[in-house]
């Protein structure tokens, strides 16, 4: 599986992190995958490896909004600025 590249979509003038943290219910798998543009599978094997904090519950995956957009801020890649030539 390829690496998360930087993640700083923004909608309404907040970013994606910021997004996710004014959930007030957990996340699911497969939400989770969509807000970032993967696959639920992606999603699962992050969780599986321990790539992702999450809970289980009944088998099922279930991720806290704030721990998730803290989890993600931490894996923003900034963009060097392009020198002028």
């Amino acid at each position: 599986m390829g690496k998360i590249k930087s993640i700083c979509v923004l909608d309404s003038g907040r970013d994606l992190a910021s997004r996710i943290e004014q959930r007030t219910s957990a996340l699911k798998a497969p939400e989770l995958a969509d807000l970032l543009g993967l696959g639920k599978t992606a999603i699962y094997d992050l969780a599986k490896r321990g790539g992702i904090p999450h809970y289980r519950v009944a088998g099922s995956i279930r991720l806290d909004p704030a721990t998730t957009a803290a989890w993600l801020r931490n894996r923003e890649v900034a963009f060097p600025e392009k020198k002028a030539a």
